[in-house]
C-alpha cells in the first residue's frame, strides 16, 4: 500500500498526513488500501471567534437612521404629535463593499467574506481555501504550496508533490487519472484494467487511486494545513490589522493580507495570488456568475467550467488531461500518444 505522505515534498511549514484521504476499493490489478480520516482535532483555544471588521473604508455603510423609530419612545400625546415625513433615503454606491467581512476563526485562520457568497481562507501560515457558494466550486492550497485540492461539479483534483491526480464521474463510469514522473496511468471502475501512458505509447499496468469524492479533500487539504500552534490566532489577528485595501478606477476591489492579494471584480470574480520569495506565483480563480474555476502555477495549470462548454482541462509540461461534461470524453495526451474512454466509456487509442 502507498502512503500520502511519502510523496509530499519534506516542508516544514506543513504537511497533509498519510491518514488525510480514503482510497478506492481494489481494481485489478491494482491494489489499495483504505485510509482513515483523522478525528477532528481539539483546540486549546477559546471556541469564541474573534470578529474583525475591516477599515472603516472598506464595511458596509452604516444602517440609516429611522426618524419614525426615533420619536416613537418620546411622550407625545394627540393631537400634538408631530407629522413626520418619510426617513431620507441614502442609495449606497453602485460598487459598494456591503457584507465584506473578515473573521478570524478559533482554529488559526482569517476568513474573508466576500460578495456573491464567495469566501477566502487564509491560514496565519498563509494556507488558502477560496469557496465558490454559489457554484458548490473550491480550491485549497497548502502553506508550502507542494499540495492543492479542488472540487468542482465536473470533477476532483488533488496534487500531492510532483503526482496530481483526477478523479470524473458521470452516468457512464467513475473515471480515475493520475499523471506523475513515469507518464499517466488512468482507468474507470467499468474496466478491469489500469492503463500507461508514456513515451512508448499505451499499455496495461498496475497503479492505484485515491477516491477523490470520499472526503472533503479541499477541507482536508486546508485544515491539515493550519497552523495549530498557541500563536495562531494572534498571527492572524496581526496580519489583519495589516491588512491594506484600494478600489481601482475600473471599480476593483483589492486587498494585501500577509502576502496574498486578493481581487474582485464587480461581476464577483475573485483572483487570489501568492508570490514566493522566489519568484513563484500561484493564482486562484472563481466566478460566481458562470462557475469557471482556474488554477495556476508553474508546475500543473487547471480549469474547469459548467454550461454550454462545461469541462475539466488540466496540463503538466507536455501531459495533459482533458474532460468534456457534455460529450463524457475523457481524454490523456502524453509525449504525442492520445488514449482515454468515449462516449460509452470503452477505451480507445488514438
Amino acid at each position: 500500500s502507498s502512503s500520502l505522505a511519502n510523496v509530499v515534498a519534506n516542508d516544514a511549514l506543513t504537511k497533509v498526513g498519510h491518514d488525510a484521504l480514503t482510497k478506492v476499493r481494489p481494481k485489478t490489478p491494482a491494489r489499495v488500501t483504505t485510509l482513515t480520516i483523522p478525528s477532528s482535532m481539539s483546540s486549546p483555544l477559546s471556541p469564541t471567534a474573534d470578529v474583525f471588521q475591516l477599515p472603516p473604508h472598506t464595511s458596509a455603510l452604516p444602517a440609516l437612521t429611522d426618524l419614525t423609530s426615533l420619536f416613537s419612545t418620546l411622550s407625545l400625546t394627540p393631537p400634538f404629535s408631530p407629522h413626520l415625513p418619510p426617513p431620507p433615503v441614502r442609495q449606497r454606491p453602485p460598487h459598494s463593499n456591503s457584507g465584506v467581512t473578515a473573521v478570524v476563526e478559533q482554529e488559526g485562520y482569517i476568513s474573508l467574506r466576500l460578495r456573491h457568497a464567495v469566501v477566502l481562507d487564509i491560514s496565519a501560515n498563509q494556507a488558502i481555501r477560496l469557496t465558490n457558494n454559489l457554484k458548490n466550486s473550491s480550491m485549497s492550497l497548502s502553506a508550502c504550496t507542494t499540495q492543492m485540492a479542488l472540487v468542482h461539479l465536473k470533477g476532483r483534483i488533488l496534487q500531492y508533490g510532483p503526482r496530481v491526480e483526477v478523479q470524473t464521474e458521470d452516468d457512464v463510469s467513475v473515471k480515475n487519472a493520475k499523471i506523475y514522473p513515469r507518464g499517466i496511468s488512468f482507468t474507470a471502475n467499468n474496466m478491469a484494467l489500469v492503463y500507461l501512458l508514456d513515451e512508448a505509447g499505451a499499455r496495461s499496468t498496475s497503479d492505484m487511486f485515491h477516491d477523490l469524492y470520499a472526503t472533503q479533500i479541499v477541507d482536508t487539504l486546508f485544515m491539515e494545513s493550519c497552523q495549530r500552534e498557541g500563536q495562531a490566532v494572534p498571527t492572524c489577528i496581526r496580519l489583519l490589522d495589516k491588512a491594506r485595501y484600494w478600489r481601482t478606477e475600473a471599480g476593483v476591489d483589492c486587498w494585501v493580507i500577509g502576502h496574498v492579494f486578493i481581487q474582485q471584480t464587480e461581476d464577483g470574480l475573485v483572483t487570489v495570488e501568492r508570490e514566493l520569495q522566489h519568484g513563484d506565483n500561484f493564482v486562484l480563480k472563481t466566478s460566481p456568475s458562470n462557475g469557471k474555476v482556474k488554477f495556476d502555477s508553474r508546475f500543473v495549470q487547471i480549469t474547469a467550467s459548467l454550461g454550454d462548454e462545461s469541462h475539466m482541462f488540466l496540463r503538466s509540461g507536455d501531459r495533459r488531461l482533458h474532460y468534456s461534461g457534455q460529450t463524457k470524453v475523457f481524454t490523456v495526451r502524453n509525449a504525442g500518444h492520445s488514449a482515454g474512454f468515449d462516449e460509452e466509456g470503452e477505451l480507445r487509442i488514438f
